[in-house]
C-alpha cells in the first residue's frame, strides 16, 4: 500500500461525528467542539496515507474491518484496494462497548 488513498465517510460515521460534536458543544462550547471535530477529521483524513497501519478487528463479507483510535473515539474502516479508497463505516466513543456482532450486515456503503 503505497501512495495516497481517497477517504470516504459512510452516513453512519457522519452521523456519529455530528452527534459527538454536538455533545462536545453542549458540554464545552462551540470553540471546543470545532477544535475537537477538526482533530477528528484530520485523524480520519490521515488514513489516506497509511490505511494498513492499523489492526484488523474482524472480517465481514470478505472485508477486513480495521480500527484507529483518535482521541476518545475508535474509527472503524475498510480498505478497497481496487479503487484505492478507505471507507469509514463508524465512529464509536471508547466508553461504549463495541462488539463485532454490531456489524453483522456489513456491506460496501453507497456513498
Amino acid at each position: 500500500m503505497t501512495g495516497r488513498y481517497e477517504v470516504r465517510l459512510d452516513p453512519v460515521a457522519r452521523s456519529a461525528l455530528r452527534e459527538a460534536a454536538s455533545y462536545v458543544k453542549e458540554q464545552s462550547g462551540s470553540g471546543r467542539a470545532k477544535g475537537w471535530l477538526k482533530r477528528m477529521l484530520d485523524g480520519i483524513v490521515s488514513l489516506g496515507s497509511t490505511p494498513g497501519a492499523f489492526s484488523v478487528q474482524c472480517v465481514r463479507q470478505g472485508r477486513a474491518i480495521r480500527s484507529k483510535l483518535i482521541m476518545s473515539h475508535r474509527v472503524f474502516y475498510f480498505i478497497d484496494e481496487p479503487s484505492r479508497t478507505v471507507y469509514v463505516v463508524d465512529v464509536v466513543h471508547t466508553a461504549r462497548e463495541t462488539r463485532l456482532e454490531d456489524y453483522p450486515d456489513f456491506h460496501t456503503p453507497r456513498l
